[in-house]
């Protein structure tokens, strides 16, 4: 693991798809190229993960299910993956717009996102290999987390400009006592 995680700043204009952004898009290809088994969990149109998923069966995604129900699907199937693309729905309402585009009922429970991030975290767990890559999208640098036995290893801020949010990418790695299977920066 690098000493010290590489902490970047770059201006992009915003887009409603995470990954045309160009440098979360360059960021996340870097890390496409080396990754063996990759899991995007809210892919929408983007089909650079070896497995995707989206809520919403109007996307290009493989499968449609709930994020939680999808990493359990792949645990059953025996799947470990190098990689998790881990771009949810940012606030209650981008989780209620997602919900009612893909013709769900949505409910105060279904929009707390600290419940859905923490029960996606949980559930892709048993489907990351020991030395896994976890590329977390949003507006603040939660990631997984120590707790979950991860370090980091480089946060890219991508301010947007005027009043909209910065988005933040945390990459972190499983297992502190690795070095990271590619260079960042």
């Amino acid at each position: 693991m690098a000493p010290h995680p590489v902490f970047r700043r770059e201006w992009a204009m915003p887009s409603a798809d995470t990954f045309d952004i160009p440098p979360i898009a360059a960021l996340v290809k870097r890390a496409l190229i080396t990754s063996s088994v990759s899991i995007d969990p809210f892919a929408r149109n983007k089909l650079w993960a070896t497995h995707t998923n989206d809520l919403n069966p109007k996307t290009n995604a493989e499968h449609h299910l709930d994020a939680v129900e999808f990493l359990r699907l792949l645990e059953g199937r025996g799947v470990k993956a190098d990689l998790l693309i881990f771009d949810p729905p940012y606030s209650p309402r981008q989780i209620a717009e997602c919900y009612q585009e893909a013709g769900k009922k949505v409910g105060m429970r279904d929009t707390q996102s600290a419940r859905l991030y923490s029960e996606c975290r949980d559930a892709a767990m048993p489907v990351l290999s020991e030395n896994a890559i976890v590329i977390s999208c949003g507006w603040n640098s939660v990631g997984m987390g120590k707790g979950r036995g991860f370090e980091l290893v480089e946060i890219l801020m991508v301010c947007h400009g005027g009043a909209h949010n910065d988005t933040i990418i945390v990459v972190e790695q499983r297992n502190a006592e690795t070095q990271p299977s590619f260079q960042w920066g």
